[in-house]
């Protein structure tokens, strides 16, 4: 049996880009649940239902700033690569604590929630998986032109 306090503050997410040192936050969105929703949690009918149960907020206040500093130490700490999220709560006492690290985040481009958090910063989609391939590119030692996309091999100009 694992016995763990009861998270009661704010809830959060942090997009992150990037392998070891060269990892990068995003942002952090605050996940607001609303009238109708299921109480206390994100839970996976609030997810479905984003649209109308969740309003998301991009912050950059103290607690932003918190959440990202703790989200990328554990990022780098395990060792995450390329891209995904960290999701955190807040204590009744408003520190964040770590609920998950998605390492292989939803990448849907109107329902996930990197790239709901993207589109929040004015990230393009293409963009965000454009990060996402240049880091894994660099972790396996793929050299590309700038700007360019599709098979190392691949002589085609990119669209």
């Amino acid at each position: 049996m694992l016995v763990e306090s009861y998270l009661p503050g704010r809830e959060f997410t942090v997009g992150i880009v990037g392998t070891g040192a060269d990892a990068v936050a995003l942002g952090t969105l605050e996940v607001v649940l609303l009238k109708g929703a299921e109480p206390h949690s994100y839970t996976y009918v609030n997810k479905e239902r984003c649209e109308e149960l969740c309003e998301y907020r991009l912050i950059s206040d103290d607690a932003a700033r918190e959440c990202e500093e703790l989200a990328l130490a554990a990022w780098r700490g395990l060792g995450c690569r390329d891209g995904g999220r960290v999701d955190l709560r807040a204590d009744a006492a408003g520190r964040p604590h770590i609920l998950e690290l998605n390492p292989l985040a939803g990448l849907h481009p109107e329902h996930s929630d990197l790239p709901i958090l993207c589109r929040q910063i004015g990230l393009p989609y293409l963009e965000l998986i454009r990060r996402i391939v240049a880091s894994a590119e660099r972790r396996i030692g793929i050299a590309r032109p700038a700007g360019r996309v599709g098979r190392p091999d691949d002589r085609r100009p990119a669209p």
